[in-house]
């Protein structure tokens, strides 16, 4: 569906275009509330997209399609995170006179729980500040009038 970056839809164009704004604004404080914010505006989006035309449409499904990804990377940083920890208490086994099972060196487990370490930073960093900037991203264009995702243009 091509999106004219000029409908304003009247009064009701100019609501879905605030609600869309201050979905963004949700969005981009949302990492300082440990996410909540970022469900209130996802749910907000899903509820007030059906009835959403053109402009604040397409704000809508790029705020749900961000909160997606980005709750996907962070999901999986913290599956990196968790490993990671795994791996760093399983390197202290030695010093601690466990057995580790047979073919692993407590070494390997350090290198290990560093590379997870990092992607877990890495993806942490990357879901969240992809959200913030992403939706600064969207504000702007908003307010500039311009549509999120593919347009075609006449």
């Amino acid at each position: 569906m091509a999106v004219s970056e000029t409908d304003d839809g009247g009064l009701k164009g100019r609501a879905d275009r605030f609600g869309a704004m201050a979905n963004y604004v949700l969005l981009i404080v949302a990492p300082f509330t440990l996410g909540i914010l970022a469900l209130l505006a996802v749910a907000i989006a899903y509820l007030r997209r059906r009835d959403a035309q053109g402009l604040a449409r397409s704000h809508y499904d790029y705020q749900i399609r961000s909160f997606w990804v980005d709750l996907a990377l962070v999901a999986l940083g913290a599956l990196c995170g968790w490993a990671a920890l795994a791996s760093g208490l399983g390197s202290l086994s030695g010093v601690f006179g466990i057995s580790l099972p047979a073919g692993l060196s407590s070494g390997d487990l350090g290198w290990t729980a560093i590379a997870l370490g990092a992607a877990w930073v890495v993806l942490w960093l990357w879901g969240l500040l992809g959200l913030v900037f992403g939706s600064v991203h969207g504000s702007i264009r908003l307010a500039a009038g311009r549509p999120m995702g593919k347009t075609r243009r006449p």
